[in-house]
């Protein structure tokens, strides 16, 4: 190639890496948007959070009880950082739990990709797909706060609003007493 053929390409290609530019995260909002509209609700009930951490930015940090499963037992030659689908299902009360896990992908029930964090015995925990709310930067800080608050007092009536599409799984909504999260801390 010539610099002629060159200088001929050069704006179809800068046009062509635009468009890629521009379609990736596109592709990636338009996929959350459509867990949002077109996937199952669950809740996940929320269990105490560690300390604030600095480094993790603006957003509220979340650990559910479902990441905790008992009595279940493991996949055999699964161990720990090994990925599995955990099946789910709902408890008496109407939140999420694992109902079982598998290493090839369901299909009929509802699932979510986890990672075996400590595998083991009666008790495995879990690492699910997502453990951060993300809100407006200036009402995270306050919304953490008043999540890790409310979690100290002992309170066992926050969790996430998770929905589940395939084995994508995006946070809807956060609920602390019942309320939006954005709406607890505005009546504080």
């Amino acid at each position: 190639m010539n610099f002629r053929d060159l200088k001929r390409w050069t704006p179809w290609l800068l046009f062509l890496l635009c468009v890629i530019q521009f379609a990736v995260p596109a592709y990636m909002i338009a996929r959350r948007e459509h867990v949002l509209t077109a996937g199952r609700a669950f809740k996940f009930k929320t269990a105490p959070v560690d300390p604030y951490d600095a480094y993790r930015g603006r957003y509220v940090a979340l650990r559910f009880e479902a990441a905790t499963v008992k009595g279940i037992s493991l996949p055999p030659g699964v161990g720990q950082g090994a990925r599995v689908y955990a099946l789910l299902g709902e408890d008496e009360k109407g939140f999420a739990r694992v109902t079982g896990m598998s290493r090839t992908k369901p299909s009929g029930v509802p699932y979510i990709r986890a990672v075996m964090r400590y595998p083991g015995g009666d008790t495995t925990t879990l690492e699910l797909p997502f453990e951060r709310f993300y809100m407006e930067e200036s009402k995270a800080w306050r919304a953490e706060n008043a999540y890790r608050e409310h979690s100290r007092r002992g309170a066992a009536d926050a969790y996430a609003l998770v929905r589940v599409l395939g084995s994508q799984a995006v946070i809807e909504e956060l609920y602390i007493e019942g309320k939006p999260v954005a709406e607890f801390i505005r009546g504080k």
